[in-house]
């Protein structure tokens, strides 16, 4: 199994610091954020690109030309909502920041400890193959993660409708079976299988990939 490249891991002591951080900002913000839905999220003006330059421009002009401002937003205002929105941005430009590092840092520990799973399992797999003393319940309690369920669209093969008919015969399974077979004489002839089998479980196989399916 090809081993992800290594990555010194953080210290555990950090990483609760870090998580005591978060925790306290996050209280910390509670108190002062809204709790918008969807639709409120599409209402309100998010500033995007675009929407920065017009903002910005409005600003410097509107301290230029407080003349023409509306009576409603006073010149204190104005200038009190410009340094909240520039306070603000710099903590989501933090955050995003922050948020991206913790990100990368997860997606390298996720894969670390995933492949050592698998390496686990490829070696409970090989000595159950050897008749290990007790590999064979391990990988049997391993092995349903790396099967797919198979689409209930897909049709039978020749494989599973001999199966389900020798389970039929010999009673280990529930279902009907017509099979029609006319050989050809003037027209052309006819074989049919209809294979309906009783059952509540679907077919699995285990995929060779090594890889869990979710």
């Amino acid at each position: 199994m090809k081993r992800p490249p290594n990555t010194p891991f953080i210290p555990q002591q950090t990483i609760t610091e870090v998580t005591l951080l978060l925790a306290q900002a996050k209280e910390k913000l509670e108190a002062y954020a809204a709790h918008l839905r969807a639709l409120d999220r599409r209402r309100l003006n998010n500033i995007g690109v675009k929407r920065e330059g017009f903002a910005q421009r409005a600003f410097r002009l509107a301290m230029d030309n407080p003349e023409f401002l509306p009576h409603y937003l006073e010149r204190e205002r104005y200038i009190d909502d410009y340094d909240h929105y520039v306070l603000m941005q710099s903590a989501v430009d933090e955050d995003k920041q922050v948020s991206e590092l913790l990100h990368n840092i997860n997606t390298e520990n996720d894969d670390v400890f995933y492949t050592d799973g698998l390496d686990y399992y490829a070696a409970v797999k090989e000595a159950a193959k050897r008749r290990v003393d007790a590999s064979e319940a391990i990988f049997e309690d391993l092995s349903p993660f790396f099967r797919r369920k198979k689409s209930p669209d897909a049709p039978e093969t020749k494989k599973e409708q001999l199966r389900d008919i020798k389970g039929y015969v010999k009673g280990t399974k529930e279902g009907i079976a017509v099979i029609e077979n006319i050989k050809p004489k003037i027209e052309g002839g006819v074989h049919k299988v209809i294979d309906e089998t009783f059952k509540n479980t679907a077919h699995y196989k285990e995929s060779d990939q090594g890889e869990i399916n979710e």
